[in-house]
């Protein structure tokens, strides 16, 4: 059970600040789990998981063909490089867009 209080002071600017990026239910529990070296995580999109989950549907695919012809040939070659841009757009509206 906790029983030891730690209270700091913060100005309005910084409790606006904190109240941004804080995860989680509660202030407290936010700010005791970066003091405790806890990594916070935000939860994930379904959208993206899904976007992902195709992608890697897609990837099996391609390994699939490549082990048995063992060869690359001119449509896989494309389906790589649409992966590569399905990535890349995931990455930069979920990741770098929305930070």
């Amino acid at each position: 059970k906790r029983t030891k209080e730690i209270a700091i002071r913060v100005t309005e600017d910084e409790l606006a600040k904190l109240k941004q990026r804080q995860q989680g239910t509660t202030m407290a529990g936010w700010m005791r789990d970066l003091g405790l070296g806890v990594t916070p995580m935000k939860p994930a999109d379904p959208e993206l998981v899904r976007a992902l989950g195709r992608i890697g549907s897609n990837l099996n695919q391609i390994a699939k063909h490549v082990n048995t012809d063992k060869k690359i040939d001119e449509n896989v070659f494309e389906q790589m490089q649409a992966i590569r841009t399905a990535i890349d757009t995931l990455l930069n509206e979920h990741l770098r867009g929305k930070g």
